[in-house]
């Protein structure tokens, strides 16, 4: 389809200088680039925002109009920028989502929160079928929120609750739920048909919205598709904020791919992307999975850190374990000791250097705060200045 637009965009550029004005032309609408044509839109892409707004101001009606009389159907025209001029840098990450019409709604309403602006509820149930960024956006979500967050996914909180049922300590575990902190509940559509959790699960999300504490519950479906439902349950999930996420449209599978290749995406490679963008169906594994394809063998060795930030971490642990002649268990446990103690702010150090968060190299070491991570940071830039041996040992590991 991509041949076909370039061609319908080469044939009406005469029409759009008649009618726009020679001048007006050249200056906004000559170097537009058409990407990509999917479901009546057509996607233009501008080499600055600037030149993005006005089109979108003063001109799309009339793209939408030629464009359309040249194809003979009804089209609509969006007018987008690259995301960044450095399509090298990680673009795309569970700490920055890709963005679009699939899951806008629910991206804002989470920005919204973050940001403390008033909403009717404190509890958020997003859902959509597997592989379209639910998990993403919760990370996203909390490391915007920056508070201490309890994380569930649905099977382990099924194992938390049987144990406490076994040994008779379900309140203990009702209390842990409703700490006032956020809480985060992961596929909770395998909660189908377990009575008594569903139950306990009413009374939880009952004591937090009396303290109006963020509940984010992420489902492949929605409440009323969730088979054998409980009505009291399905009736508080939707009395909160629900929201659909869909699979990536043309402009989100058009970034993540760009996100993945770096910077042939936008040279040497450019076409095949918009190309494998228009042609891919489904969602981000799908789309990623077509991208490797088209690799022959030659992904680049870090490519995977785009989807999971631990990644990131194992592969920096394994390095200052190996290297500090440290156990794993003990660099990422509570142990305490010289050469461990050492060791340890060596890995939030290079964490830090590496993209990850404060936070996420806390989660990852042992829960520890993102406080913590920053002091450990500090103290070894300091201990750098004076040892010569350790600015070695980091700059080998780095």
């Amino acid at each position: 389809m991509l041949p076909v637009l370039e061609d319908s965009w080469t044939r009406v550029q005469d029409t759009l200088r008649e009618r726009a004005g020679a001048a007006a032309h050249a200056a906004w609408l000559a170097n537009l680039r058409p990407v990509m044509l999917e479901r009546g839109v057509v996607y233009l892409e501008a080499s600055n925002r600037l030149t993005a707004d006005r089109v979108r101001t003063l001109f799309r009606p009339l793209l939408e109009d030629v464009l359309s009389a040249d194809f003979g159907i009804q089209l609509t025209v969006e007018v987008q920028v690259p995301e960044s001029v450095r399509f090298d840098a990680l673009e795309v990450s569970p700490q920055q989502p890709v963005i679009d019409d699939g899951n806008r709604t629910a991206y804002l309403v989470l920005k919204a929160q973050v940001a403390g602006r008033p909403l009717p509820s404190t509890l958020f149930f997003l859902h959509g079928p597997t592989g379209v960024g639910k998990t993403f956006l919760l990370r996203w979500w909390r490391e915007q929120f920056g508070a201490r967050t309890a994380w569930f996914d649905l099977p382990h909180l099924f194992k938390a609750f049987q144990s406490a049922h076994q040994e008779r300590r379900v309140d203990s575990l009702h209390e842990e739920l409703c700490r006032p902190e956020p809480l985060v509940i992961d596929e909770l559509h395998r909660v189908a048909g377990k009575e008594k959790l569903q139950a306990f699960l009413v009374a939880v999300l009952r004591a937090r919205e009396l303290a109006q504490v963020p509940t984010l519950l992420a489902s492949r479906w929605h409440p009323r598709d969730i088979r054998d439902l409980d009505t009291s349950l399905m009736t508080m999930l939707m009395a909160g904020f629900v929201a659909a996420i869909e699979r990536p449209g043309a402009a989100g599978r058009l970034r993540y791919l760009r996100a993945l290749e770096g910077t042939p995406s936008r040279n040497g490679r450019a076409a095949a992307i918009e190309s494998l963008a228009q042609k891919t169906v489904g969602g981000y594994p799908e789309v990623r999975a077509a991208w490797a394809a088209t690799r022959a063998g030659t992904l680049p060795p870090k490519y995977l850190e785009l989807i999971d930030p631990a990644r990131v971490f194992a592969r920096l642990r394994d390095r200052v374990a190996e290297r500090c002649a440290v156990a794993v268990a003990d660099l990422c446990g509570k142990r305490q000791g010289r050469a461990i103690s050492r060791a340890r702010k060596v890995l939030a150090w290079l964490c830090l250097q590496n993209g990850l968060s404060g936070s996420e190299v806390g989660r990852f070491l042992c829960g520890r705060t993102r406080a913590a991570v920053s002091y450990m940071a500090l103290t070894l830039q300091e201990e750098m200045k004076t040892s010569s041996e350790l600015r070695t040992l980091v700059e080998e590991l780095g």
